[in-house]
Parts: C-alpha cells; sequence; structure tokens
C-alpha cells in the first residue's frame, strides 16, 4: 500500500482567545515527535486569524496542494487550527466525504479514524470553535462599547500617553496616563503647529532632529522618529481634545477619563489649519469660508458665522446673507456679540490687507534670488559660529572628563567632585541646547522666508480662488492672531514685514507702469525698480536672519 503524504499546518494568531495557544515552533516540534514516521512533504505555517474565511493565504495553498492530488493528509495541532468559520470547516469536511482528503492527525490528542461518528465529533469541535470565536467577538464588543461610554480608552494609547494597568497582581484595571517622557514634546508640537506659523513637515523635522523625539518602544517595535504621516494622523485625532469616537455613529462622542491634552476649540483650529472641517460633532453644521482663526478682541472668544435669508416684498426674491460675530461665550457676556459684520465687508476688509503685502510674482522672483544670495553670504559666518560652538563643547567635556578621572583615582573628595560635575553639566547642557537653537534657526529662516514671499505673491486671487486652508495660509503669512473688534479685522504683521507694507503696493503699481512702455526702455526700468526693492529686501532681511540667527 502506498504510504499516505502529509502537510503540517500550524497557526497562531494575536487574537486575545488564541494568546494561550503552543507558538508555532512548539506545534511543529510536538507534532514531529508523535508522527515522526509518517511522510511529510511541506510544512505551512500561518500567523492570521481563522475567523474569517478566505484570509489565510497559506491555508489557500494547502487545499489547493490537496485538490492537486500532492498531499493526501494533513497534521495539525488540534481541529480549531484548521477553521474557526463555516465556510473553512465546510471546506475540510466536503473534501473528507469526497475522499480527497485521506486523513488527519492531531497533536492535541483529539483523535480521527475517517468513521462516520468521527465525522461528527470534528464538525461539531469546528462548529464549537466557530460559536466560541463569535460569542467572543460579540462579548469583546459589548465590553468596548460601555468601556468607551465610561470614558475608558480602548486599543494603544495615543502618542503622549500610557496604557498602564491599576494593579501588579493579576490583570488589573486598564487605564490611561500621561507618558512623562513625551506628553509635553507632543503638547509642544501642538502649540507649534497652532501658531498657523510651522507645517506639519517643518515641525517633523524639529520633533526629530531638534528634540530627538522617540515613538515609545513595544516590544519590537517602536523608538525611532515618527513618521510624517503618523504625526498627520496625530493632529486628526480628536482623543487629545478628551473625547471618545463612537466608531458605530459618527456624530456620538464620550469625554474621556484621561487628561485632556488640548482643548476642543484648539483641536477646531488644528482641523482648519489642516484644511479639514473641525470636530466631527460639527459635521451636520454649514461650513463657513472665514470661521475658525479669528477671534474676538474684547473677550478672545472665536468668531463664528451664521446665515439670514430676507425676502424683498415688492420682487418677491430671496437673499441669503451670511454675517460674522463673537459667540458671546465670555462669562457675563460680550458686547460684541450682537455686532454682526458681512461676510462681503469681512472679505474687503481682508483683501484691502493682502493689498497692503501684495506682490507681484516678477517681485517674488527678484525677491527669491536677493535671499538665495543673501544666505551664501552668510554661510561663511555661520560657519565660524558652529566651530566655536563645537569647541567650547568639546571643551567643557573635556573638563568632565578629566574630574572623573581625578575622582575614579581618589584624587579629589565626593563632595567636590559632585559641585564641580553639575557646574560642568549644567554648562555642557547650555552650550548643547544654544547649538540646537542656532541649527533649527539655520534651517528655518530660508523656509520662513521663501514661503512667505511666495504667499504674498498674487495673494488677492490665490485668496479669492483658493480653499479655507488656502485662506488660513495667506493670511498667516501676514501676521498672527487675526481678532474682529467693532466689526474691524486686525491682524498682528510681523515686524520683519513692515518693509513689504511700506513699499511693496508702490513697486507693484509702477512695475505695471514699466510694462506698457517701449520695449527698448522697459527692462532698464525693471532694473531700476528692481534695485530699489531688493534693497529693502536685504535690509530687511538683515534683521530677520541676522543676528537672530547667530
Amino acid at each position: 500500500m502506498e504510504q499516505l503524504r502529509y502537510a503540517i499546518y500550524t497557526r497562531k494568531s494575536t487574537e486575545d482567545e488564541e494568546r494561550q495557544v503552543l507558538s508555532l515552533d512548539s506545534q511543529r516540534d510536538k507534532i514531529k515527535q508523535m508522527f515522526g514516521n509518517v511522510k511529510i512533504v511541506k510544512e505551512f505555517r500561518e500567523s492570521k486569524s481563522a475567523f474569517e474565511p478566505d484570509k489565510r493565504p497559506q491555508f489557500k495553498e494547502l487545499l489547493e496542494m490537496i485538490d492537486a492530488g500532492k498531499v493526501d493528509g494533513i497534521i495539525s495541532w488540534h481541529p480549531d487550527r484548521l477553521s474557526r468559520n463555516a465556510v473553512d470547516a465546510a471546506n475540510v469536511t466536503h473534501r473528507i466525504t469526497k475522499g480527497v482528503i485521506k486523513d488527519l492527525k492531531f497533536a492535541s490528542g483529539y483523535g480521527f479514524d475517517n468513521s462516520p461518528e468521527s465525522m461528527m465529533m470534528l464538525q461539531m469541535t469546528m462548529s464549537q470553535s466557530q460559536y466560541y470565536s463569535s460569542k467572543l467577538s460579540k462579548d469583546v464588543k459589548r465590553g468596548n462599547a460601555t468601556k468607551r461610554s465610561m470614558g475608558g480608552l480602548t486599543g494603544v494609547a495615543p502618542a503622549g500617553y500610557l496604557n498602564q494597568r491599576t494593579s501588579m497582581v493579576g490583570r488589573g484595571e486598564a487605564i490611561v496616563v500621561k507618558d512623562p517622557e513625551r506628553f509635553d514634546l507632543v503638547r509642544m508640537a501642538f502649540d507649534y503647529f497652532l501658531t498657523g506659523e510651522y507645517s506639519v513637515q517643518s515641525i517633523h523635522k524639529i520633533m526629530t532632529e531638534d528634540w530627538g523625539y522617540r515613538t515609545l518602544k513595544r516590544h519590537k517595535t517602536g523608538g525611532t522618529p515618527i513618521s510624517k504621516s503618523n504625526l498627520y494622523k496625530m493632529f486628526n485625532n480628536v482623543r487629545y481634545a478628551g473625547l471618545i469616537p463612537d466608531p458605530y455613529d459618527q456624530e456620538r462622542f464620550y469625554k474621556a477619563e484621561f487628561p485632556a491634552m488640548i482643548t476642543q476649540e484648539e483641536y477646531d483650529k488644528v482641523q482648519v489649519l489642516l484644511g479639514r472641517k473641525g470636530l466631527p460633532r460639527l459635521a451636520s453644521r454649514k461650513q463657513f469660508a472665514l470661521r475658525g482663526f479669528i477671534r474676538c478682541g474684547v473677550c478672545g472668544g472665536m468668531i463664528t458665522a451664521e446665515t439670514k435669508t430676507k425676502q424683498n416684498k415688492t420682487t418677491g426674491l430671496t437673499k441669503i446673507y451670511t454675517y460674522y460675530h463673537c459667540t458671546g461665550r465670555k462669562v457675563g457676556g460680550c458686547d460684541q456679540h450682537g455686532m454682526n459684520v458681512r461676510e462681503d465687508d469681512l472679505y474687503n476688509q481682508l483683501l484691502s490687507l493682502l493689498d497692503t503685502y501684495e506682490i507681484d510674482p516678477q517681485m517674488c522672483e527678484w525677491t527669491m534670488k536677493a535671499l538665495r544670495e543673501f544666505a551664501e553670504k552668510e554661510t561663511e559666518q555661520r560657519d565660524v559660529v558652529q566651530v566655536s560652538q563645537n569647541n567650547a563643547i568639546t571643551n567643557t567635556q573635556s573638563q568632565l572628563d578629566r574630574l572623573l578621572d581625578m575622582a575614579t583615582r581618589g584624587l579629589i573628595n565626593d563632595d567636590d567632585f559632585k559641585a564641580k560635575s553639575d557646574l560642568l553639566k549644567a554648562d555642557l547642557k547650555q552650550l548643547h541646547e544654544e547649538q540646537a537653537d542656532i541649527a533649527h534657526r539655520v534651517k528655518s529662516w530660508y523656509e520662513t522666508a521663501t514661503n512667505t514671499f511666495e504667499k504674498l505673491a498674487d495673494a488677492s486671487n490665490k485668496f479669492l480662488s483658493g480653499d479655507l486652508a488656502d485662506k488660513k495660509d495667506i493670511l498667516l503669512a501676514i501676521g498672527q492672531n487675526p481678532i474682529l473688534v467693532d466689526r474691524k479685522l486686525d491682524l498682528a504683521s510681523y515686524k520683519w514685514l513692515v518693509p513689504v507694507a511700506e513699499s511693496a503696493k508702490m513697486i507693484r503699481t509702477e512695475l505695471e507702469k514699466v510694462r506698457t512702455e517701449p520695449q527698448q526702455t522697459q527692462k532698464a526700468s525693471e532694473e531700476a525698480l528692481r534695485l530699489n526693492w531688493c534693497g529693502r529686501r536685504e535690509s530687511n532681511s538683515h534683521r530677520l536672519l541676522g543676528r537672530q540667527t547667530y
């Protein structure tokens, strides 16, 4: 009689109900120990859940080899390794009934002899596994829903927080606490982004290069710089605002039991800065173009918007107007709450402000060239400063090393060693901080300047045609903290842009006139304007980048 050919199939997933199952290696070793005398043609190892059908590529390949007549039987640890769902169970039992699978062997002590009684027990065992998985899944979902309603977090805590057990004995209750190493750094990242002056990319560089931020080490993962995609997800995670979302109801949120890192208003502003629409709980509300980043200049509350419908009694035509006003949430109210300003009026004020700073694309091109030339001149001076800093750090570290050597040889007592080493360590820390600060400024100034002038080029058209994120970017390129007082918009513009406000409109107007001149005089006139404009930019760049950089 020809010897049957067997394939070994071992499986283990990360599901809670399978964590006590033997490891893949242990399953294989036990199988070979018990069935070492049979002919084994191939081994299949799978780290997948069997709760859903057609999700296991190794199991699928095993069935294909059986159907092709390359394998006669299967050896596994237990029937539930083969199936925990009705479809895969039917795939196995049907092939046994048809004689395609000629034998099954199990190392857990479960016996199978291909008899009708054994077939019935096999089907019952697989059905029991399916029932257990379904019931457990339902119980887990019910438990998670209860935990969310009580403000608990299901799953892994977001960056800046830690999962913690309340008891060292047994499993204890799972809670979420602040991560002492990362909580403040993540909050700083939110603070940087909320200023509107830093992009996600620039914050990513600061976190990874300047702060040395590393993700939490978990077994074989973590301990690495945060990725840009995860940083975007972090800024979009409503859990930081102390709210737990319901995965089955987008408009339902639960108040978290763990401390919030940011306020709900700050979360809304972050979503506006990202170009999103704010908290999902507001998804059903109308989105207004200028709501979300302007505050009341009296009480500091956010400026909100609403629509009003008016019908002309004569013509019967209906018009819809949008008005902006303070939310009036200050204790005792705010006198700005009733001062509505129409969206058209607010747009006109914004366009007037932009007109002060807007530059022609040709002026932007001149500015980019001037900034590049200025950066090249500054390189040598920056290098000298950095060399001096490196020498100071090396010298301080050498003093600390010599002090440690003296203490090791007993040439200095413990009290003197501690006093002197503490001073040197403090000096060394300050030198490193200064070096990191200068390194950040050296990297960021050029990006800040070029981004600003690119946004100011043809700013009015960009503002009118752009989306909410574009409008925000253009306004925040001019200044910060836009406020509305007595229906008047005000913006704290950056001091280094003062020369731009003083000359941009004039240079822009003159440039338009020059373009109407004859071709032979146009070039000379443009060059005169360029020297006028870039001379102002060079002086201003020195104030922005020169002494502040070093």
